[in-house]
């Protein structure tokens, strides 16, 4: 008897999980927030389409998506039967550089972001040193390029170049000076050419 009951259950239960594909399929799917990614890319990386089973969609399949470097937020929403809405939050590009990508604005590094990315060029040698270009990036609006190398950073402003060996000392005059010339800010102090 107990054999029984238990194809039953089996019979029972495969027979709820057909129902549930068939009679609740996803008929809609809405995306939001998207600048940059397209639906179709979205849609594909979440493996969700119209006919799919509605019951069985989740927020398990935004991980594929976080793990995009231009998404920086995504909420999947059922709001009605049938009904399926992700909603996405995407990085903003920055600082663009030389390679093409770009910085976003918490420091991830943007594939072919440099296009959409409004602050200062940046050129460097050796590792990228993120927190410090964005604070510099920051600090320097205006600026039309950045420079990094083992030496350290350039600030490249209309009618001025700045230099100093760590990019705290360039941040610390920013807040005091209005450059002109050729500016080398130190530890010790700045020196200033025409």
């Amino acid at each position: 008897m107990g054999v029984v009951k238990g194809v039953l259950l089996l019979i029972l239960g495969a027979s709820l999980y057909v129902a549930s594909l068939v009679a609740v399929p996803v008929e809609e799917v809405r995306v939001e927030g998207l600048r940059h990614l397209s639906r179709e890319a979205v849609l594909q990386t979440l493996r969700l389409a119209p006919g799919d089973p509605w019951l069985w969609v989740s927020g398990n399949r935004l991980r594929p998506l976080l793990e995009n470097p231009w998404v920086a937020e995504a909420h999947l929403e059922k709001p009605a039967l049938g009904q399926v809405v992700v909603r996405v939050r995407e990085r903003r590009p920055f600082l663009p550089l030389e390679t093409g990508d770009a910085l976003a604005e918490d420091g991830v590094l943007l594939p072919q972001g440099a296009p959409l990315a409004p602050g200062p060029r940046v050129r460097g040698v050796g590792p990228l040193p993120r927190e410090a270009l964005l604070s510099l990036g920051r600090a320097f609006p205006q600026a039309r390029e950045i420079r990094y190398t083992p030496a350290g950073f350039w600030v490249e402003l209309e009618g001025a170049t700045l230099f100093a060996p760590e990019a705290a000392y360039l941040l610390k005059y920013a807040q005091t000076a209005r450059p002109k010339g050729r500016v080398f800010v130190y530890s010790w102090g700045v020196s200033q050419r025409p």
